[in-house]
C-alpha cells in the first residue's frame, strides 16, 4: 500500500522573477556531468501555480473521491455477486483473516463508522465467513448467508456519491546491477540503523523517523537520499539506472530486481523515511505537462527526461522506501505481516477500514487481451483488508493487489476506477 518535506522548495520563480533555492542535484560519479545552473532555470513548471502548492503543502491531492467515513448499510442489499476469481484464493484471503485476528489480544478492538468490535467476536465471523464460502453453496445461498448474520457497511466518500476510487498494485520487476556504473549510479538502500518505527507516544504525526539532538525527526527526503545523503553507510543493496523504476519498486512495496547476468534478487518494503507521499504524476497532469496515462506509461515518461530531470521529477515526492532482501521463494507481504493474495487482497486507509475485514468490492478491471490492448469488465468480489501504503493513506483509495509478472503489470498499472465497497462485520 505510502508521507513529504520542507527541503524540496525547488526552483520557483517568482512574480518579479527571482527564483527560490535551486533543485538537489543531480547524482553523479562525475562531477563534471552535473546539470549546469542554467538547465535547472527552465524548469517548465516553475510556470504552473499548482506546483508552488504541491511545494508548499504538506499534503497534495492524489486521487478523488476519498474515503471519509464508513456508514451502516442493509446487508439484505449487498450486491449480488458471482465471484469472478477462483475459490482457493478466497479461502486463503479468509484464512488469512482468521489467523491474524486469532494472534489478537481479547482486549484488542477496532472501529468502524461509530461502532465497535472486539477480538474475540472478529474471531468468530471469520471463521463463519471461512466455514460458509467453503461449504459449495451457490452464490445466491452464501449472500443470503451474509444479509442473516452479518452486518455491512459501506466505505463513504467526500464527493457524497458512495463510491471510492480502485486501484491496482503488483509486484514489480526492475533492471538493476550489483555495483555501480557509470549508467547505473542510484542506490536501492537498505534500511539505516538510526530509522526508527514511531509510535502515539512519541508525539508526531509521521510513521518512520530518526532522532536529531535528542529530538525525533523525519529521515532524509527522497531527494537528499538520491544527492548521495546515506553514502558509506554500506546500505546499497544494488544500484538502477532510473530513479523512477526505484519509485515504481518503492510505491508497489515489492519487487524483484533483474541483473545483467540473468541472476535476480527479491526485494521488500523494510520502512520509510516519515514523509508523506505526493503523486508527481497528479502533480504534470494538473499543470498540463502529461495527459491522464497509466501507471507503467508514466515511468516510462519519466525514463525518458534528460539532464537529470528524471531524479527531479521523481525527488518531487520525498518519501522514500527502504529495502529489504527476501528469501527468492518468498511473496510479496502485507501490512499485516502475511503474504499477499493475487486478488483477494487489498490496500485501505485502516483508520477508517481496519486490517482483517472481509470486504465486497463491485467496479470495473482491465483484462489484458491476447492480441495486446485491455477490454474493461464489470466484477463483484470478495476480498480482504490486509495491507496500506503512502499513497493511499491521504486520499484513502483502495489498492488490489494483483500479484506478479507482465499481465499483472499490465493491469494493475491500468487498474483506476469507481465502485463500491462494502464490509463484513459481526452482528
Amino acid at each position: 500500500m505510502r508521507p513529504a518535506l520542507a527541503y524540496l522548495l525547488l526552483v520557483l520563480a517568482s512574480p518579479s522573477g527571482a527564483v527560490s533555492p535551486a533543485w538537489p542535484p543531480a547524482l553523479s560519479l562525475d562531477p563534471a556531468s552535473a546539470v549546469p545552473p542554467a538547465a535547472l532555470a527552465a524548469e517548465p513548471l516553475d510556470a504552473c501555480p499548482k506546483f508552488r502548492l504541491f511545494s508548499d503543502s504538506e499534503s497534495y491531492p492524489d486521487e478523488e473521491p476519498s474515503i471519509k467515513d464508513v456508514s451502516p448499510f442493509p446487508a439484505a442489499e449487498l450486491p449480488a455477486f458471482a465471484d469472478d476469481l477462483d475459490r482457493p484464493g478466497l479461502l486463503k484471503a479468509l484464512e488469512t483473516n482468521l489467523a491474524y485476528w486469532k494472534i489478537k489480544p481479547d482486549s484488542y478492538r477496532i472501529t468502524v463508522g461509530k461502532d465497535s468490535f472486539a477480538a474475540p467476536a472478529m474471531r468468530a465471523a471469520s471463521a463463519r465467513l471461512l466455514e460458509i464460502f467453503s461449504s459449495g453453496l451457490t452464490p445466491a445461498q452464501e449472500r443470503a448467508r451474509l444479509a442473516a448474520e452479518f452486518r455491512a457497511y459501506r466505505a463513504v466518500a467526500d464527493d457524497g456519491s458512495g463510491n471510492v476510487v480502485f486501484t491496482g498494485y503488483y509486484e514489480a520487476e526492475i533492471p538493476a546491477t550489483r555495483a555501480p556504473t557509470a549508467e547505473s549510479r542510484y542506490p536501492l538502500n537498505l534500511r539505516p540503523s538510526d530509522l526508527v518505527k514511531t509510535t502515539p507516544a512519541m508525539g508526531v504525526d509521521f510513521d518512520y523517523g530518526r532522532y536529531v539532538n535528542g529530538v525525533m525527526t523525519r529521515h532524509l527526503a527522497s531527494g537528499e537520499i538520491y544527492a548521495g545523503g546515506l553514502s558509506g553507510q554500506g546500505l546499497e543493496t544494488a544500484w538502477s539506472a532510473h530513479p523512477a523504476h526505484i519509485m515504481l519498486a518503492q510505491i508497489q512495496g515489492s519487487g524483484v530486481l533483474r541483473f545483467p547476468d540473468g541472476g535476480h534478487m527479491k526485494i521488500g518494503f523494510d520502512g520509510a523515511n516519515g514523509h508523506p507521499f505526493k503523486s508527481v504524476q497528479r502533480l504534470l497532469m494538473d499543470c498540463g505537462e502529461i495527459p491522464s496515462m497509466n501507471f507503467q506509461d508514466f515511468i516510462a515518461y519519466l525514463t525518458r527526461q534528460e539532464n537529470g530531470r528524471e531524479e527531479r521529477l521523481v525527488s518531487l515526492n520525498p518519501r522514500y522506501i527502504f529495502f529489504r532482501v527476501k528469501d527468492d521463494d518468498a511473496q510479496p507481504q502485507g501490512a499485516i505481516g502475511t503474504a499477499l493474495v493475487p486478488g483477494r487482497s487489498i490496500a485501505v486507509d485502516p483508520k477508517p477500514v481496519p486490517y482483517g475485514l472481509a470486504v465486497v468490492m463491485k467496479t470495473r478491471r482491465p483484462v489484458a487481451q491476447p492480441g495486446g490492448g485491455l477490454q474493461f469488465r464489470d466484477f463483484t468480489r470478495m476480498a480482504a483488508t490486509h495491507d496500506t501504503g503512502s499513497a493511499i493513506r491521504g486520499p484513502g483509495r483502495v489498492d488490489i493487489f494483483w500479484g506478479a509478472g507482465p499481465v499483472a503489470e499490465r493491469e494493475a498499472s491500468s487498474m483506476k476506477a469507481p465502485g463500491e465497497l462494502y464490509l463484513i462485520l459481526p452482528k
